[in-house]
């Protein structure tokens, strides 16, 4: 019986090691967006320094962004390919989850735009409800996060320089 067992076990995990994935359909917006990976920084008025730190995980299918500010908690967003479009879900530091869809992006800019928003009481609340990329080269971009406060819209630019 127990060689039983540890046949099945060995033919199980030749099969799992066998696997193939299927490939990451090409999505030219996203691949933009994964030329992030690195780290890069920026001077914020009113907000001070920021890091931005971007990682490819998944296989390539998942772009995980990390900002620091300072005296703030470090916040996360993912971003990932849907059929042509790309999705995100900004985990934010108000501890609401806006969940944001760019469609119809190109390789020079992406306009992302909530369709839903995760643990707001009110829509006045501070929340995030877009954000655009802009690309200039290699080594620079801007992000442009526009966000909700007291019932008021603002866009507070994020100019930033890859650091590595």
């Amino acid at each position: 019986m127990k060689k039983t067992v540890a046949l099945f076990f060995l033919v199980a995990v030749a099969a799992a090691a066998a696997e193939h994935h299927s490939p990451l359909k090409s999505n030219a917006a996203f691949d933009k967006m994964k030329l992030l990976v690195g780290d890069w920084k920026a001077d914020v008025p009113n907000m001070g320094p920021v890091v931005a730190t971007y990682s490819v995980h998944s296989d390539g299918s998942a772009l995980l962004e990390e900002l620091k500010m300072e005296g703030e908690p470090s916040m996360v967003t993912v971003y990932y390919p849907a059929g042509s479009n790309i999705v995100m879900t900004h985990y934010c530091s108000n501890h609401n989850q806006p969940h944001m869809k760019a469609s119809g992006a190109d390789t020079q800019s992406v306009k992302f735009t909530a369709t839903s928003i995760e643990n707001l009481a009110s829509k006045a609340d501070h929340h995030m409800n877009g954000v655009q990329f802009t690309f200039r080269d290699s080594d620079h971009f801007t992000a442009i996060w526009n966000t909700i406060a007291g019932g008021k819209s603002m866009a507070v630019p994020f100019e930033f320089t890859r650091v590595r």
